[in-house]
C-alpha cells in the first residue's frame, strides 16, 4: 500500500546542517596511516595551458609485489581534505585495514586552472563535456604518472571513478569501460 504525503517545506533552515561522520571517516587507533603525496601537473596535452594538483594516497598495507586496486576521485582536494566532508584517505585506510576492500590506491585529481590575472577554473570544460577528453586525460596522463611509481591492477574491475555533482556524469552509463567497470543493473 502506498501512502501519499503532501509536500511540506522543512521547518528549519538547513544551510548549517552537517551530517555526523561514520566510524570509517575518523582516524581509528591502531589503523596504520598511509602516505599521501602531492603532485603538480602542468604539461597536459589534452587540456593545454591548464595546471592542477593531484594527490596519491597509498595505504600502509600496499606492497609492490601485489598490484593495488585504483580509485580516482575528481575534485581531488574536496575528497581528500582530512577535516572535510568525505575524508577519502582516512576512509581508504580504515576499509583496507579492516579487510573490507582490497588494498586500493586513491588518486585525488583537482580540475585544471587556466592562468591569467584571475585564475579561471576549467572544471566545467572537463566534467560537463560529453566527450572522451577527460577520461583520455586520466588514462593517458594522470594514471601513467601513478603507475610509474606504484603497481596498479590492469583489471578494469579493480578500477573505479568516484565523484558527485556534474562530475558524476562521467561514470553514468559506463561510457568508459577501460576506467569504470560495468555494474549489473
Amino acid at each position: 500500500m502506498t501512502i501519499e504525503v503532501p509536500h511540506q517545506p522543512l521547518p528549519i533552515d538547513q544551510s548549517d546542517v552537517r551530517y555526523v561522520h561514520g566510524p570509517d571517516s575518523t582516524v581509528e587507533p591502531g589503523v596504520p596511516v598511509g602516505e599521501t603525496i602531492e603532485f603538480e601537473w602542468n604539461d597536459s596535452v589534452i587540456y593545454p595551458g591548464t595546471s592542477r594538483k593531484f594527490w596519491v594516497h597509498v595505504p600502509a598495507r600496499y606492497g609492490p609485489s601485489r598490484p593495488a586496486s585504483l580509485m580516482v576521485f575528481q575534485d581531488g582536494w574536496w575528497y581528500l581534505d582530512p577535516v572535510g566532508e568525505i575524508r577519502g584517505a582516512i576512509v581508504l585506510d580504515n576499509l583496507v585495514h579492516r579487510g573490507h576492500i582490497r588494498v586500493t590506491i586513491g588518486v585525488f585529481v583537482d580540475p585544471g586552472v587556466l592562468p591569467g590575472p584571475v585564475h579561471r577554473h576549467h572544471r566545467g570544460a572537463e566534467y560537463d563535456a560529453f566527450d572522451h577528453r577527460y577520461v583520455s586525460f586520466l588514462l593517458s596522463e594522470i594514471i601513467p604518472e601513478v603507475t610509474k611509481r606504484y603497481s596498479i591492477a590492469e583489471d578494469p574491475d579493480r578500477r573505479v571513478l568516484g565523484n558527485l555533482s556534474s562530475s558524476a556524469q562521467l561514470s553514468g552509463g559506463n561510457r568508459y569501460p577501460d576506467l569504470i567497470p560495468a555494474v549489473p543493473p
